[in-house]
């Protein structure tokens, strides 16, 4: 009974998603929370859309943003991607999340950037992302390339 609980109320070995069932989730079109370290002690944690390929994270983001800021200083990152049902369909849904601790490569390769940027568009916003061409690089951008170091991984419908 007791690991029944557990297993609804915290990750644990036994709600831990496989790797195939990781790789699925993540393919699901959901949002990241991508948290970066401060220099004032602080993490900084925003959303965040990304594309999940090859084991790694690959985003693009707007040259003034914050996280960039964080990641030249320290390339430790940790992004999370959950989703929470039991709000409109009960407890017994359970939540199902991937957090990836990674460390962070920032690459300006332009071809790479358009290209990421542009599926990243696609994957999110569909055939009317070009719409959004100005507001998405009037700043330019910087790719990240988020390598996985450790997961910490949880389906509570499976408890």
């Amino acid at each position: 009974m007791t690991q029944n609980l557990l297993n609804r109320t915290t990750a644990t070995r036994e709600n831990a998603l496989t790797e195939e069932e990781r790789d699925t989730f993540l393919t699901r079109k959901l949002d990241g929370h991508l948290g970066t370290h401060r220099e004032d002690g602080w993490w900084h944690v925003t959303p965040i859309w990304y594309l999940w390929e090859h084991g790694r994270f690959y985003h693009t983001l707007g040259n003034s943003r914050r996280h960039l800021k964080n990641l030249r200083r320290d390339p430790h990152a940790t992004l999370c991607v959950d989703v929470d049902p039991r709000l409109a369909e009960g407890l017994q849904a359970g939540t199902r999340a991937v957090v990836c601790f990674g460390l962070a490569e920032l690459v300006e390769d332009a071809k790479l950037i358009r290209e990421i940027t542009d599926r990243i568009l696609l994957r999110y916003i569909g055939p009317e992302a070009p719409q959004f061409e100005e507001a998405v690089w009037f700043e330019g951008r910087t790719a990240v390339i988020l390598t996985p170091v450790r997961w910490l991984t949880w389906d509570q419908s499976k408890g």
